[in-house]
């Protein structure tokens, strides 16, 4: 291979290799943006003696065994000022099915089952009837339309009559 082929095939790897950081780098930012950053009070540590006090555990009340612990779970709650909501079942699914890599494993596993001989031959057999269908179809309505356009004939008018 040539000299210039070597510069053009690594000019395209540095390319793609660019690409791929700026993707990476944009979704990053992204994901930061979601996020409100941590205020510099609650990341500070107090510099007092009182450090080594606990503060008191609060009362842990008996789990009544009436209500469900995992629906109790999906409440929205208030959490140091920020309202939690739970996503539903279906948020997660969409999420979860939603992902590209995901996507591409859905569309890659339906490839190779579409591709396989016996799944082949079943598509071959159902396109091929449903091409015999309608050209069955076409013909009949092509024989009805020749027989509404051909006028009958005087002794078939009516059959019990002279």
């Amino acid at each position: 291979m040539s000299a210039e082929l070597w510069i053009l095939v690594a000019t395209a790897v540095l390319a793609v290799v660019a690409i791929g950081a700026a993707l990476i780098a944009v979704r990053a930012a992204r994901r930061g943006s979601r996020f409100a950053p941590v205020p510099p009070e609650r990341l500070a540590v107090p510099q007092t003696r009182e450090l080594a006090r606990l503060d008191p555990l609060p009362d842990i009340e008996p789990v009544s065994h009436d209500v469900d612990p995992i629906h109790s779970e999906l409440e929205p709650r208030v959490v140091e000022g920020h309202l939690i909501v739970p996503p539903s079942q279906q948020q997660v699914v969409n999420t979860a099915l939603g992902r590209p890599g995901v996507r591409l494993s859905i569309l890659a596993h339906g490839l190779a089952h579409a591709l396989r001989p016996e799944s082949r031959d079943r598509i071959t057999s159902l396109m091929r009837r449903e091409y015999r269908r309608r050209r069955r179809e076409r013909l009949q309505a092509g024989r009805r339309a020749v027989r509404a356009g051909r006028p009958t004939p005087p002794s078939e008018e009516w059959l019990g009559g002279s």
